[in-house]
């Protein structure tokens, strides 16, 4: 797809809506990201904006009969829900519905690319999607990946909690060489707005990779104010029971993204009781990991879930 394309599908969203289809002109945004499932009979697909305070914001939201849950999908930092295709497989394979949404500033959603003024917009962006999008009376469970679950603590220590049960996939409070970074910021942030963006090897799925390479959604540079808000964020983040239960926390020990290290005891801190599983040679990006890495932890949010596979996603 070309950024002129992608701009044309911003553009005409319309109000999120449970009882409208996607209108057939998403189906190349669908075929260009796999986020078509046509294994799955009676499946509904709808997708919209939601406004959050100054950010209009990308909804989409698969029904299916016969569901036993509901899921939310949080992405990570330069992701957006297209690149999210396989867990939106995994979790419909486990009989859920599934809600996703562009971050601000990511995908879809407006915002300059990649650049937030505070981590609170996040946080509130959960509240915005959550309370628009009408779901079933089902146990409604979330999955964040990153900066997803970032936001995710952000909602929990401001608003009511939603959730019956949590799952993190590497989930972001310092970035790995966070005293470097500070320091670049500290030095760099009133002579320069932005600096360019470093491709990371955060998946062993060569595949995907290359995909995201030529994603016309990916921003190209890092806005400084980002590291900034989340200087200032993590500054005032109270490292203590957040009240909202226990989660399951994904880590692969190949992760140079986050400083996973220094987060998994914090986890511990903010979901008292939580769970960690470690996935041998899985780098940041759990969404897009390779199948067999992929599989690993799958089974292991089954058990903690009491999931059973429907079918078995790609």
């Amino acid at each position: 797809m070309t950024p002129e394309q992608l701009q044309q599908l911003r553009d005409s969203l319309e109000p999120f809506s449970n009882e409208a289809a996607a209108p057939q002109h998403w189906d190349g945004y669908r075929r260009y990201y796999q986020l078509e499932f046509p294994g799955i009979d009676g499946l509904d697909h709808s997708i919209g904006s939601v406004t959050s305070g100054d950010f209009t914001l990308a909804a989409q939201c698969w029904l299916q009969a016969g569901a036993s849950h509901n899921l939310l999908l949080l992405h990570g930092y330069f992701d957006h829900v297209g690149l999210f295709g396989k867990l939106v497989d995994y979790g419909l394979s486990r009989g859920c519905n599934v809600l996703a949404y562009d971050l601000p500033g990511h995908g879809l959603s407006t915002g300059r690319p990649a650049a937030i003024d505070a981590f609170a917009h996040y946080g509130d962006s959960i509240a915005a999607v959550t309370g628009a999008v009408d779901l079933s009376q089902l146990p409604t469970w979330v999955m964040a990946q990153s900066t997803g679950a970032a936001a995710l603590i952000d909602f929990a220590r401001r608003y009511p909690w939603p959730f019956d049960d949590t799952v993190l996939l590497a989930p972001l409070l310092r970035p790995a060489h966070w005293a470097q970074v500070r320091l670049a910021h500290v030095l760099l942030h009133r002579f320069v707005d932005s600096v360019p963006r470093r491709f990371a090897v955060n998946s062993s799925d060569a595949e995907f990779l290359a995909f995201l390479q030529e994603d016309p959604l990916q921003p190209r540079r890092i806005p400084v104010n980002w590291v900034g808000a989340l200087r200032a964020w993590l500054a005032t983040l109270p490292l203590e029971d957040l009240g909202v239960g226990p989660a399951l926390v994904i880590q692969g020990d190949c992760d140079g993204t986050v400083d996973w290290q220094y987060n998994l005891p914090q986890m511990s801190r903010l979901f008292p009781g939580c769970h960690i599983q470690q996935v041998p040679g899985a780098g940041h990006h759990l969404a897009n990991e390779s199948a067999g890495l992929r599989q690993r932890y799958y089974r292991a949010i089954d058990r903690y879930m009491g999931l059973q596979a429907r079918y078995e996603p790609a």
